[in-house]
C-alpha cells in the first residue's frame, strides 16, 4: 500500500520498503560496512607479518647487539681466558650467529678505570713520603684512547686482511666456502680478550719487577693463545696465515708491556735514578773537597 499525500506531508516515519525483485541500490550511511572475519584476520596477519625496519639512529637498531644474558657473558669471558676451551667452530656458530657488544663495552670501560686507578696507586707507592704527589687524571684519557683504538683498529685491520688474502683455491670451492668473520664478530672477540688485564692491572701495583713481568707473560700467554685459538679457523683461510698468527700474539704482548711500563713502572727504575743522582752528588762533593785542599796547599 502506497502512502497518501497527507501522510507524506505529516512527516511520519515509515518502514523501509523492500522489494524482492528491485534492482535499485540502497546506501545505508548509518551502519558501518561489515568485513567478513576471514578478510579481517587476513589483514591483521599481513600487518603483523610485515617487519618494521628500524633506523640506524634508533635504540631498536642496537638492541640486537646487546641480546645476551649473564651466563653467556660469563662463558665468553672464560673462553677468552682459558686456552683451547672453545670448540673449533666457536667463532662461526657462537660468536658469528650472535656477536654482542654488551660484554666488550663493559670490559673496556672497566679496564680503562682499572688501569688509571691502579696506575695512580702504583705512582703513590713509588713516591711514598713525597708530600707533593698529585693524582694524574690524564691517565684516564690516555688509557681510554689506547684501549678503544686497540679493540677497534686491530679487528678492522685483521678483517680487511682476511677479506683481501683469502686463498684462491678456497674461493673455488662452492660446497664449502671459507668463513670470514664479520667486523662486529672480531670486535666482540677482541673485547672479551681484554678481560684478563682487569685483575692483572690490580696486581701490577705490587712493586716487584719480576712479579710484574711474570704477570705480563702470563696474561699475554693465556689471553693471546685463547684469541689465536678462536680465530684460527678464519686465519687458516688466508694465504698469510703463517705471518698473521705471530703478529696477533706480538701485538697483544706489546699492549701488555706498554701498560706495565707506562703506568706501573718498576721500582728499580726510580731507585737507579735516585742512586745515580746520589753518586753524582758524592762525586761533586769529593771533587770540591780535593780542589779546595789543593788550592790551600
Amino acid at each position: 500500500m502506497e502512502p497518501s499525500v497527507d501522510d507524506l506531508l505529516s512527516f511520519k516515519e515509515f518502514p523501509l520498503i523492500q522489494e524482492g525483485n528491485s534492482n535499485s541500490a540502497q546506501l545505508n550511511i548509518d551502519s558501518p560496512k561489515k568485513v567478513s572475519p576471514s578478510r579481517e584476520t587476513d589483514s591483521t596477519s599481513e600487518e603483523t607479518d610485515t617487519p618494521k625496519s628500524s633506523s640506524f639512529f634508533t635504540f631498536e637498531y642496537y638492541q640486537k647487539f646487546f641480546d645476551v644474558d649473564t651466563m653467556m657473558v660469563v662463558d665468553r669471558i672464560a673462553t677468552s681466558i682459558i686456552p683451547k676451551r672453545a670448540p673449533t667452530d666457536y667463532l662461526k656458530l657462537n660468536i658469528g650467529t650472535n656477536p654482542d657488544l654488551y660484554g666488550p663495552v663493559w670490559i673496556v670501560i672497566t679496564l680503562i678505570f682499572s688501569i688509571a686507578i691502579s696506575g695512580n696507586m702504583a705512582s703513590y707507592l713509588q713516591n711514598a713520603g713525597n708530600h707533593q704527589w698529585r693524582y694524574d687524571f690524564h691517565l684516564v684519557s690516555v688509557s681510554a684512547t689506547v684501549i678503544i683504538l686497540y679493540t677497534c683498529l686491530v679487528p678492522f685491520g685483521l678483517w680487511a686482511l682476511l677479506k683481501w688474502s683469502i686463498r684462491p683455491d678456497e674461493m673455488d670451492l662452492e660446497e664449502q666456502l671459507p668463513y670470514t668473520p664479520s667486523l662486529l664478530s672480531l670486535i666482540c672477540v677482541y673485547g672479551y680478550s681484554m678481560a684478563i688485564y682487569i685483575p692483572v692491572s690490580v696486581l701490577w701495583t705490587i712493586q716487584v719487577p719480576l712479579f710484574q713481568w711474570l704477570l705480563v707473560a702470563t696474561g699475554t700467554f693465556l689471553s693471546g693463545f685463547a684469541l689465536v685459538w678462536i680465530l684460527m679457523p678464519a686465519i687458516k683461510t688466508s694465504k698469510y696465515s703463517l705471518f698473521i698468527t705471530p703478529i696477533i700474539g706480538l701485538i697483544h704482548f706489546i699492549l701488555a708491556t706498554g701498560f706495565m711500563l707506562a703506568y706501573f713502572r718498576p721500582a728499580d727504575t726510580h731507585e737507579s735514578v735516585a742512586t745515580a743522582k746520589l753518586v753524582e752528588q758524592v762525586k761533586a762533593t769529593v771533587a770540591a773537597v780535593v780542589a779546595h785542599k789543593n788550592a790551600t796547599q
